[in-house]
């Protein structure tokens, strides 16, 4: 059986111009790896341009009523985007909503004990917020539909001090011990709501608040100038347990993969590290995905329903991503050899390229 070494958060990920590699229970303080000391080739730039290189985003993924989807984050320094994007679990309609964001000193914050991130735009108002001291992070977004999409509104509370709420952080090199990827993972049940308006075409699609759940991810890497990954995720309820799962697969394969890597399983509050995967798309995007390791803990197939495209140039910058719904099969293994069966599992597999 596949383990991994679990030890407490560093007080810095960064040290003495050094990353701090590892998997973390619970996070550090700071989510921050700024000032690595000759992080491309071992060539002493200077840290401003090396700090530089460095990008952010945050996922928030949920599962609540009839609704699965993605809010996402992402700060490239010079220019930033926010993005909604679900889908009715039941007719498989797609909602996506797009705010670009200008420049700001920082898109996504630092600080993992308290922060925010959000879009202030009045046609797309975004906040993701969290506050362990208060014990809760929440999710609110207010969309103004157009003449194809609805108006749509959503708020969800999740609390830190919920037994099945978990958290974790990985830092693994990117790809080499020279420089750093880190990522922070949470996974909570989350209580609320999520509705839309009427239009011409439609009568309005009311919620009353109800119980699901929510997978959070921060992440902040050393970017390559052009840079590749594939990222399986899925969150929401399995007979009576809470699971959630985030599997990554990087084009470039990081050195000590084994030991070091983002890959988690969430089943009521317990984490269990997996091991690295390979996911293959042989016949393309459209066609079942492959999704398995070699310690026999990952055996997954993906079947696609919808995929929502974007490429987004912006002077050398450029973005293609593919979110795209499905449904998982196939079986996923704790640490204490427990076998999750899963059937017709909602979920969103994401194929991205960016080039920066």
């Amino acid at each position: 059986m596949y383990s991994r070494t679990v030890t407490e958060p560093p007080e810095h990920i960064v040290q003495n111009g050094k990353c701090v590699f590892g998997t973390f229970a619970g996070f550090p303080k700071r989510l921050d790896i700024r000032n690595v000391k000759a992080p491309f080739s071992g060539i002493p730039f200077p840290q401003f341009l090396t700090n530089f290189r460095i990008k952010s985003s945050l996922v928030f993924m949920f599962n609540i009523g009839s609704y699965i989807g993605i809010v996402e984050f992402f700060d490239q320094k010079i220019f930033g985007y926010a993005e909604v994007n679900f889908w009715n679990k039941e007719t498989n309609r797609k909602f996506a909503y797009r705010s670009f964001m200008g420049p700001r000193r920082r898109f996504i914050p630092h600080n993992l004990v308290a922060g925010y991130c959000a879009s202030f735009n009045k046609k797309r108002y975004i906040r993701i917020s969290w506050d362990h001291e208060r014990n809760r992070f929440s999710l609110i977004f207010n969309m103004n539909g157009d003449s194809v999409r609805p108006s749509a509104n959503a708020a969800f509370l999740a609390h830190y001090r919920n037994p099945h709420t978990c958290e974790m952080t990985a830092v693994v090199p990117a790809p080499t011990k020279s420089r750093c990827n880190a990522s922070y993972a949470c996974t909570a049940v989350i209580h609320g709501s999520l509705s839309l308006d009427k239009t011409k075409r439609n009568d309005a699609v009311p919620m009353e608040k109800t119980d699901g759940n929510a997978f959070l991810n921060i992440n902040r890497s050393y970017y390559n100038f052009v840079s590749a990954c594939e990222i399986a995720l899925a969150t929401g309820m399995i007979g009576q347990k809470h699971v959630s799962f985030k599997i990554v697969m990087q084009a470039e394969e990081s050195v000590d993969i084994e030991n070091i890597n983002e890959n988690f399983l969430f089943v009521d509050g317990q984490c269990t590290p997996l091991p690295p995967v390979l996911i293959t798309h042989s016949l393309g995007l459209r066609e079942n995905w492959i999704i398995q390791d070699t310690e026999n803990m990952v055996d997954l197939t993906f079947t696609p329903i919808s995929d929502h495209f974007r490429d987004n140039t912006f002077v050398i910058a450029r973005t293609q991503v593919h979110t795209i719904l499905g449904t998982f099969e196939g079986v996923l293994k704790t640490q204490e050899n427990e076998s999750i069966v899963l059937h017709n599992v909602e979920g969103i597999v994401r194929k991205q390229m960016l080039r920066l």
